[in-house]
């Protein structure tokens, strides 16, 4: 009987410490709890345990926004955007060397063709979304102009989209000499007053204000001409231009347009 007795106060002692609270867990928890009311301050802390399920779901979905950035970067980006990238930029250098460096404007259009390299028509539908493709759009039209098609010029130039300052005022002067080429000097006047209007720099708006002042002596419309070619060589003195500008100027006020003279000769 006493062994029985000593059997079942075994049991009760040992069914007494599985029941007993874990003082390890107590302390993990008192932890915790501490090093958020350090976080978060006395007033944090309080609103933190009156709004646990609240707080704990912005902090998931705070952290859930964190992680699909971090899958965008690693996955979207590095595995799939930049090794496209990569890709357009090797196309694209083979159909820039056709152009600029050969002057081969055909083949720097439409490609080889045997097929071994892509031309800029082709670069710039296939990679539409990436740099390379904005940079073979340009490139499009450029290259269209000089291949003496100006109306396709005017539309794939129409298509480019750069906020920088050289290369998308470039693209709207050249719209402007596309509209020259075919005669339509109202028009080209309208791109080439975007481009000197559009971001004011040293290379470019000097270049566009004489080409607009060419379109307003063309239309007679001297005083206006004037004021642009003054423009240039009080606003832009060390400008290539500046000494043609005010040359050009003064002729104007005597009453002797120059233009006749600078078509003549090809400018």
């Amino acid at each position: 009987m006493a062994e029985n007795k000593n059997k079942t106060d075994d049991k009760t002692t040992e069914k007494s410490v599985d029941n007993k609270p874990s003082s390890e867990n107590i302390t993990q928890e008192n932890l915790v709890e501490n090093n958020i009311e350090l976080i978060l301050g006395e007033k944090g802390y309080e609103y933190y345990i009156n709004n646990k399920k609240k707080v704990t779901f912005y902090s998931v979905a705070v952290l859930a926004i964190l992680l699909a950035a971090l899958a965008y970067k690693l996955i979207y980006v590095q595995m799939i955007v930049e090794p496209k990238e990569e890709e357009a930029t090797e196309k694209l250098w083979q159909a820039e060397s056709k152009a600029f460096d050969e002057q081969d404007w055909e083949s720097a259009i439409n490609g080889d063709s045997l097929g071994f390299f892509k031309g800029f028509k082709q670069i710039s539908k296939k990679y539409s979304g990436q740099n390379a493709g904005k940079i073979a759009q340009y490139n499009l039209g450029i290259s269209l102009l000089n291949n003496k098609e100006y109306e396709n010029a005017i539309i794939e130039l129409k298509k480019v989209n750069f906020q920088d300052e050289l290369l998308g005022t470039i693209s709207q002067g050249a719209i402007g000499d596309a509209y020259m080429q075919l005669g339509a000097v109202s028009d080209a006047f309208v791109y080439y007053q975007k481009a000197y209007q559009r971001k004011e720099n040293e290379l470019t708006t000097p270049l566009y204000l004489m080409r607009a002042a060419l379109c307003l002596e063309i239309e007679e419309n001297y005083s206006k001409a004037i004021e642009l070619y003054e423009m240039v060589y009080k606003n832009y003195p060390s400008s290539k231009d500046a000494v043609r500008a005010e040359k050009y100027a003064e002729s104007l006020k005597l009453g002797n347009p120059v233009y006749k003279f600078d078509m003549s000769n090809g400018e």
